[in-house]
């Protein structure tokens, strides 16, 4: 007999009373464990916006999400973009991860992020465009307190009047402002729209930095943005710390004069004694029509700016033609520029409204600066307007126009002009250990290619050419000194983060220094008595190329193998996994060596280093490979008749 699936009844019915008791309990149950789920899981939003396809990815589900903070991913089937009608106000602590495929865009017509009551807001693989704010910040705008987190992001395209991308603000310079760190992102195309005033203040094509605010960024880009200052950030009152960062193509278009850095403005400092801290970054083809083609710096009260490890190449100021890549001017003559193991190369002042251009690299006023192992090389101030050859308006200064306290040690200037006097250098300036030759002054006489001043000799610096036309003695930049040709290459690639003029053998600079940098500007360490200017002689061993780099199977046979590099000398020998190959010295900068058929007769990879045993110094590996078949490839060979 099957058991019956209907309740027992022969107890009879339970009473109303009873029923009732029983139902509450129930409740009180359902109760007590809904309680307990909202004690075990914090308030937070949907959590995941979309249900797997795009038609699922909202603004409605992405307010949803947002409306208790929290983390949010989302689930839109692929690269969906989702585009907003209203900003979205973040007040909790709140993380957007876009998995690398979403889109969030202002449509041209909203802000998209409003930061406010010390909410921090953490954006990841995530894009944002097309923000538009009415007033900073097109994309996003940070209040005090509150903190920016971007990583791996990117935004693009977004206006406001200022700060295109990012507006963070504060009280005042000595207000704690508000937060940003910028890691792995770029920003292009953004632009801020405020009108020019007199001598600055508005702008900030990427970010707008102010009031006590700090910003971090590393590993970054910014690229064709635009402003009146600071074509890819501006700082007002503000610190700014940039590391292995790139800047490329911005643009500071400042119609009402001062002003300028078409990557970087910068208005005085966090309590008017911060820092504005850049390294390891390149500035590339940036440009102003006023101050300081890459950055304008006027760090008021103390405020520091460091440069470190980064190049300067191709930047540009025209109109008043003043610091081709960076121009600093200090407030209260305490404002201090560092500038150490850096590459100015290729920058130009080229005035353009009747000035005179000056300081194709570097234009200094009124502050302490000291510029350590760094090499400026191709730099121009040539006013481009038809002037007579005798106006001194034509330019000066083709690397720098100096401050009165510059100090320059270990540093090497060769190759740049000036279209009237002081190719490499006008004004005064203390010199030790220092490379000057070469340069340009363009005027009729012949006088002052190098230099404008006799510039105060610390010690051990070298000069060439040397000119006496007439009563005029050429300063050359340290008088009666005899000029002795320094012996440089070209600028390249010789090891380190930036490029460098490297001393040939014959170099009279070669062990010539004293009180030097323990490292030169590559970082290669100084050996023995240090060389003059920023390059060591062998200070290290570098590999940049082989050739070839790989061999096959179908083809073993001996191997002259050719290496590239840096810092190479008669001791210098090829290692093949660590042995010794038969090497014969060519320059400081090409060595060959035999690599024998039985060393490629086996598939696989093997190091190929640069050992030298007179300063028992050896190169990092470079890898050479073996493959099963190698096939040459031969192009038609087209005669024309």
């Amino acid at each position: 007999m099957k058991p019956s699936n209907k309740p027992e009844t022969h107890r009879g019915k339970l009473s109303p009373s009873k029923r009732l008791s029983g139902e509450i309990g129930i409740l009180l149950v359902l109760l007590l464990v809904l309680a307990l789920l909202l004690v075990a899981r914090p308030a937070q939003g949907a959590g995941v916006v979309g249900s797997g396809t795009p038609g699922s990815c909202t603004e409605a589900a992405l307010n949803t999400a947002l409306s208790g903070g929290g983390s949010i991913s989302f689930n839109c089937g692929g690269s969906h973009t989702i585009t907003l009608t209203s900003q979205k106000t973040i007040n909790s602590n709140t993380t957007i991860n876009g998995g690398g495929q979403i889109t969030l865009s202002g449509g041209n017509s909203t802000r998209l992020f409003y930061l406010q009551n010390g909410a921090n807001l953490t954006l990841q693989n995530i894009t944002l465009q097309n923000g538009k704010g009415s007033s900073d910040g097109g994309a996003i705008y940070v209040e005090r307190l509150s903190t920016l987190t971007l990583t791996n992001s990117a935004i693009n395209s977004s206006t406001a009047p200022n700060g295109g991308a990012v507006a963070l603000n504060g009280w005042g310079s000595g207000d704690a402002g508000g937060t940003l760190i910028v890691t792995d992102s770029s920003f292009s195309g953004n632009s801020s729209t405020a009108g020019a005033i007199p001598g600055g203040g508005n702008g900030g094509g990427a970010l707008y930095i102010t009031g006590g605010s700090t910003a971090t960024v590393s590993g970054s880009t910014f690229s064709n943005n635009t402003s009146v200052n600071g074509g890819g950030i501006h700082i007002l009152g503000a610190n700014l710390t940039v590391t292995n960062s790139t800047f490329t193509s911005n643009i500071a278009n400042n119609t009402a004069g001062g002003g300028g850095g078409g990557a970087i403005y910068v208005d005085g400092t966090k309590n008017f004694n911060g820092t504005i801290d850049i390294s390891l970054s390149t500035f590339s083809n940036n440009q102003t029509n006023q101050l300081g083609g890459a950055i304008f710096s006027f760090p008021e009260g103390t405020g520091s700016t460091i440069i470190n490890q980064s190049l300067f190449d191709g930047n540009s100021a025209t109109g008043s033609g003043q610091g081709g890549a960076i121009y600093h001017q200090s407030a209260t003559s305490n404002g201090p520029l560092s500038i150490s193991n850096s590459t100015f190369m290729n920058n130009n002042a080229h005035a353009t409204n009747g000035g005179a251009s000056s300081g194709g690299a570097l234009w200094l006023l009124d502050a302490p600066v000291t510029i350590t192992s760094s090499t400026f090389d191709g730099n121009d101030a040539t006013t481009p307007l038809p002037l007579a050859a005798d106006d001194w308006h034509r330019g000066f200064g083709g690397a720098i126009r100096t401050s009165t306290a510059t100090t320059i040690v270990n540093s090497t200037l060769v190759n740049n002009t000036a279209g009237f006097v002081g190719g490499a250098i006008a004004g005064p300036a203390t010199a030790r250990n220092t490379i000057i030759a070469n340069n340009d002054g363009d005027n009729p006489w012949d006088i002052q290619e190098n230099c404008t001043d006799v510039l105060t000799n610390a010690g051990n610096n070298i000069q060439f050419p040397q000119k006496t036309t007439g009563n005029w003695n050429d300063y050359e930049c340290f008088g009666s000194q005899t000029a002795v040709n320094p012996q440089v290459g070209t600028i390249g690639d010789y090891g380190g983060p930036t490029p460098t003029v490297p001393l040939l053998a014959s170099s009279p600079a070669i062990n010539a220094g004293s009180n030097c940098p323990t490292t030169d500007q590559r970082g290669f360490a100084r050996n023995g008595v240090c060389d003059i200017g920023a390059y060591e002689f062998g200070g290290g061993v570098l590999i940049i190329s082989i050739a070839p780099p790989w061999s096959g199977l179908n083809n073993v046979h001996d191997i002259t193998m050719t290496v590239n590099g840096a810092g190479f000398t008669p001791s210098s020998v090829v290692r093949w996994n660590g042995s010794n190959r038969a090497t014969t010295y060519v320059s400081p900068f090409v060595i060959t060596a035999v690599i024998p058929s039985t060393d490629v007769d086996a598939l696989g990879s093997f190091n190929v280093t640069v050992y030298d045993s007179s300063r028992s110094l050896e190169s990092t590996p470079m890898s050479f490979t073996v493959v099963s078949q190698l096939y040459e490839t031969y192009l038609p060979v087209v005669i024309r008749p």
